[in-house]
């Protein structure tokens, strides 16, 4: 009978033992999946930002390019109605003075 206490408590030793063993590994294992998810988060807030950064510099070149496109549009009216003026400005006055007339 004591042999058989003998071996049930040292069956008990092994599986306390095994049980331990695995708690610690579970442990661990978790653990390494926390850093991993923690790295993984921290790698993907790190492109999410670059990305973010990309697409921000490509809108202000894209404003930067269509600024300058109307800035260049503009002086060219401006240039066509000063030439305009400038060539028929006599005619234009006269034909005002002639309304402002009749």
């Amino acid at each position: 009978m004591e042999q058989i206490i003998s071996k049930l408590s040292e069956i008990e030793a092994a599986a306390k033992g095994i049980m331990e063993d695995t708690d610690r590994k579970k442990k661990a294992l978790s653990q390494e999946m926390e850093n991993k998810c923690k790295a993984f988060d921290i790698a993907l807030e790190k492109e999410t930002d670059e990305q973010i950064a990309k697409i921000r510099r490509n809108l202000e070149q894209e404003k930067d390019a269509r600024l300058t496109s109307l800035q260049k549009d503009t002086e060219a009216a401006f240039t066509a109605l000063d030439s305009y003026y400038e060539k028929n400005h006599e005619r234009l006055s006269r034909q005002i003075f002639e309304k402002i007339i009749q």
